[in-house]
């Protein structure tokens, strides 16, 4: 056990400010993808693509904005598992290294997986983007779990 431990305890600060720039990178993606949202949104009105009426259910959008309104809707889903796990780890002083190591590898995979998703669009490619980073917030499930049994 002892070997293991400077995992949670070497440098705790930097960690902790490590991992806290990372969350604000995910954070940082959701605010880009909402403004490029609403600018694809206002630019389809002002060309006449769309009626700005449709926005009242957003229903039946162009689909060149309608992948923008589900890119910003994709930030809502398992992102939200990845800041409840920052939060209880934070709560529970149990963020080890590996944390962060996963934290980061989680929030590259979603800014390409966003990336794929607002350019190239190849789904088989955006899936499987999509899997590793849901396969790194399983790990991080897993990780927090046991630092949790050891450390809390």
């Amino acid at each position: 056990m002892d070997m293991i431990e400077p995992l949670w305890t070497f440098a705790a600060d930097i960690k902790v400010r490590v991992l806290i720039l990372i969350v604000l990178a995910q954070m940082v993606l959701a605010v880009r993808l909402y403004s490029e949202m609403a600018r694809q949104r206002f630019r389809a009105v002002k060309e006449g693509r769309v009626d700005k009426n449709v926005y009242k259910a957003t229903q039946n959008e162009p689909e060149d904005v309608a992948v923008y309104s589900r890119v910003v809707t994709n930030q809502f889903e398992a992102p939200v598992l990845f800041f409840a796990l920052i939060a209880m780890g934070f709560a529970l002083n149990v963020t080890s290294w590996l944390t962060v190591v996963l934290a980061l590898i989680f929030v590259i995979l979603r800014w390409v997986h966003a990336a794929e998703m607002t350019g190239a669009h190849d789904v088989l490619r955006r899936r499987r983007i999509f899997l590793r980073s849901f396969q790194v917030l399983i790990v991080m499930m897993l990780e927090f779990a046991i630092s949790a049994m050891l450390w809390a």
